[in-house]
């Protein structure tokens, strides 16, 4: 007998009120899956507990299409390929290259001023994937922020005294 995949298994079991009956009164669909969608679930692989309506019945007319295969899910033939251009990647990993402790925010905003991406083309993910992917998605350093200067220090308690005047309004009477 052949493996179920977990995921698949999981999606059968909330379909189960569903693919368990042969006929459904007028409207009776929709009500159990809005019934369905209301409850909480374990989801294997996922720290989210509830399924929405529209998955519920996409996974619906997937199970009476294909049957339990169907449910399994389907890994994206460009996994792990980046949708932006050669160019601009190297754009990317050279902006953060250059200043480590550069966010993504600050790199979009660089390709987007100096002209080399339109505005919004580029998704704050699709920068951090590909950060991530080349190993560059930390800050560089030791993380703790810039460096803590002061101005007036001293060695030991009260060796060092600060006084503030303030000068107020006069009273002529």
């Amino acid at each position: 007998m052949k493996d179920v995949n977990p995921v698949a298994l999981f999606r059968l079991s909330v379909l189960g009120p569903l693919v368990s009956r042969e006929y459904l009164a007028r409207g009776e669909l929709k009500a159990i899956i809005r019934e369905l969608a209301g409850r909480e679930y374990a989801i294997p692989g996922s720290d989210r507990r509830h399924v929405g309506e529209k998955t519920i019945e996409a996974w619906l007319y997937a199970f009476r299409r294909g049957g339990i295969d169907a449910l399994t899910p389907k890994t994206r033939r460009d996994h792990g390929v980046s949708q932006i251009p050669s160019e601009i990647q190297e754009a990317i990993l050279a902006a953060k290259g250059d200043n480590p402790r550069r966010s993504i925010r600050m790199i979009r905003q660089l390709l987007e001023s100096t002209g080399r991406v339109p505005r919004g083309s580029l998704s704050r993910s699709s920068i951090h994937r590909l950060l991530r992917r080349n190993g560059l998605s930390r800050i560089q350093g030791n993380g703790a922020g810039p460096e803590e200067r002061r101005s007036f220090t001293a060695e030991y308690a009260g060796s060092l005294w600060y006084g503030d005047v303030l000068h107020g309004p006069v009273n002529d009477h």
